[in-house]
């Protein structure tokens, strides 16, 4: 405090530095004499993601009430309640939208794997285990937005790519074991192609039947289990 006045110093992170200008603060009460430019990046960091949450989730609704071929970047930022220029400050473009969805739903997965894969006596048991309940317990929003991403693949394929990446390291990863990796794969398979007929609309299964089916996979991953 100088002069009765609070210091309204910014004390500045090296890595963030070019975003000191924006903190011009004056009149801070007491215990918030100083702001640090890297508390309120991070700040920024978690708004920035909260709203592309919301983004998503919103074009989540949007596929789920008019089909993944009437999703538009004005219906999205309608249903998500910003600007056109908001949502495109986000995802610049349809695809983007498209492939930040596919990220989203792709994030969780992968970080189980590659926590997985890189801890020491994982087996293929537990693997298959994770995969399993990460296939039976996707939440209905993210079932919707895998809804959407499998319709605009067929316009454009190349957007699938990072998931095609991630089933191929899964597929290897369940391959690497020559004892069980037949079995393995078979149950990856298995539990996936369910979550696609699901997907496409080609099965409705009760939540009797699913329970069963998935009760049954994990069964068989026992057997894979070491002895």
């Amino acid at each position: 405090m100088r002069g009765g006045q609070h210091d309204c110093r910014v004390r500045t992170h090296p890595a963030t530095s070019n975003i000191g200008a924006l903190l011009e603060a004056c009149d801070t009460p007491p215990g918030l004499h100083y702001y640090t430019v890297w508390t309120v990046y991070k700040w920024c960091v978690m708004k920035s993601e909260l709203t592309r949450t919301r983004i998503r989730v919103a074009a989540a609704k949007v596929i789920e009430r008019d089909g993944a071929g009437h999703l538009t970047l004005e219906k999205v930022a309608a249903e998500a309640d910003l600007s056109k220029g908001g949502l495109l400050y986000h995802y610049p473009s349809k695809d983007a939208l498209l492939q930040g969805l596919l990220e989203h739903l792709l994030e969780n997965r992968a970080g189980l794997v590659d926590g997985l894969s890189s801890a020491e006596g994982v087996s293929d048991a537990t693997l298959l285990n994770s995969l399993i309940d990460a296939d039976f317990d996707l939440p209905q929003d993210e079932r919707i937005m895998a809804q959407g991403l499998i319709a605009a693949s067929a316009e454009n394929p190349e957007l699938i790519a990072p998931a095609q990446q991630h089933v191929e390291a899964v597929f290897a990863q369940l391959g690497l074991s020559k004892t069980t990796a037949t079995p393995a794969r078979t149950i990856f398979l298995a539990s996936q192609g369910l979550q696609f007929l699901e997907l496409l609309g080609l099965l409705s299964l009760s939540t009797a039947e699913r329970n069963e089916i998935r009760r049954h996979l994990k069964s068989l991953t026992e057997e894979l289990a070491p002895c």
